[in-house]
């Protein structure tokens, strides 16, 4: 570290200021904050931005970054310099401090604002401050791409799988009599694919349904659980995939560990093609598609094995999508950890069509997750690389004129 660095503690140079209560914050331009990041839109601004959010309650309270304005609620702090610095740079460096454990000491976890008054802080001049910023921005923004890339691709699997399964577009179409070039133009189908749905709904249990096709469950269409590491059979290395660290598709951090030392619900075998979903606080979206070998998951997961390849995607997007994850979270019990069995998750209840109908769409839908796939595992990658410059950077241990010799090193 340079000796023009500047000795310090966050009491120093910033504020933590309150956030204001929001009863509504569903419509507006101006992403809201709480105490573990974005939760909606609103109206209006309470600060100018770029901002830095800090948690203030709850067990955990997370550091987040926002290049716009943007308003808090009182449920977290907002940091107001008192001293001019980068404030991107200063996000890094909070990145380094456990907020977690600056505890007010109240029945509810709360950040002690003045024990982050005391935290200290290590401040190069701003030239510095501003490359620091540049190098781990950079590498946070093509992690924030893909991770758009990722929705948008499995918005319009969702989409397809939503015009198939649940309005039965084509077959709709075809009652009304449109004509097959009419309706493979405006559902972007071939005639092939058109010509494998059924001409007509015919009454279920439940509703109209194409013709052929049954009511019934996911229990009919995967295996479910089938597969544990006994201590036995365990490798002798664990990649473990945990609830905390899987949302909503992506599983953003795989931890290693050695057999000796794996937490005790490291016991679910998962294969390419499983699909996963979190059974304890289902409502918080702990599920995602499996595409990579040799990854062992926790029992906090019901594990959905497709009996076919072709099921897949269907199998996928029919256990995770909106409706479905929230009448999970309906259903869970439980007090302080409510959850639901993995038998009600593989219960749910679904249309199944005909197999050819399933491969077709398995065949559409199978480019857009595999480049999901890519796209996450090469976020996992600079999310490694990241964090090991995180600690090095801020702390001055590595000058931010070695990071070029870093990165080419890592590609």
């Amino acid at each position: 570290m340079s000796n023009n660095w500047e000795t310090c503690t966050w009491g120093d140079i910033s504020l933590l200021e309150y956030g204001k209560a929001l009863r509504n914050y569903t419509n507006g331009k101006y992403q809201v904050y709480g105490t573990n990041g974005p939760i909606g839109w609103h109206s209006d601004y309470l600060y100018k931005g770029p901002g830095v959010i800090i948690g203030r309650k709850g067990a955990y309270r997370g550091i987040h970054y926002c290049p716009t304005a943007f308003f808090v609620i009182d449920t977290a702090f907002f940091l107001v310099p008192q001293k001019q610095f980068d404030m991107r740079w200063a996000y890094y460096a909070l990145k380094t401090q456990d907020i977690n454990s600056l505890d007010s000491g109240s029945a509810i976890p709360s950040t002690s604002r003045d024990a982050f008054y005391s935290l200290p802080v290590k401040m190069p001049p701003m030239d510095i401050q501003r490359a620091i910023a540049s190098i781990l921005g950079s590498l946070d923004d093509k992690i924030e791409l893909n991770r758009r890339t990722c929705e948008t691709l499995e918005e319009m699997a969702r989409a397809i799988f939503k015009s198939w399964f649940v309005d039965f577009d084509p077959v709709r179409a075809k009652m009304a009599g449109e004509k097959p070039v009419s309706i493979c133009a405006r559902l972007g189908l071939t005639r092939e694919i058109l010509d494998l749905f059924p001409n007509k709904l015919v009454d279920s249990e439940l509703r109209e349904i194409p013709e052929g096709w049954v009511e019934g469950t996911l229990a009919n269409m995967t295996v479910l659980n089938p597969e544990a590491w006994t201590i036995g059979t365990r490798p002798d290395e664990i990649n473990y995939v945990d609830l905390s660290n899987t949302k909503r598709g992506r599983i953003e951090v795989v931890k290693p560990y050695a057999a000796a030392d794996a937490p005790s619900r490291a016991q679910r075998v998962l294969r390419p093609g499983d699909t996963i979903i979190g059974t304890v606080r289902p409502g918080n979206g702990s599920y995602a598609l499996i595409s990579d070998e040799g990854l062992t998951g926790s029992t906090g997961f019901a594990l959905l094995r497709p009996r076919s390849a072709n099921y897949t995607e269907y199998v996928y997007i029919a256990a995770t999508c909106r409706e479905n994850i929230e009448s999970l979270a309906h259903l869970a019990d439980g007090g302080a950890y409510p959850a639901v069995s993995p038998e009600v998750v593989a219960a749910t209840p679904c249309v199944t069509p005909n197999d050819k109908v399933l491969g077709a769409f398995s065949r559409l839908t199978r480019a857009l997750f595999a480049n999901i796939a890519y796209n996450e595992c090469n976020s996992r990658t600079l999310v490694s690389l990241r964090d090991a410059l995180l600690f090095r950077l801020i702390s001055g241990e590595l000058s931010v004129y070695q990071f070029e010799c870093v990165l080419e090193a890592a590609e």
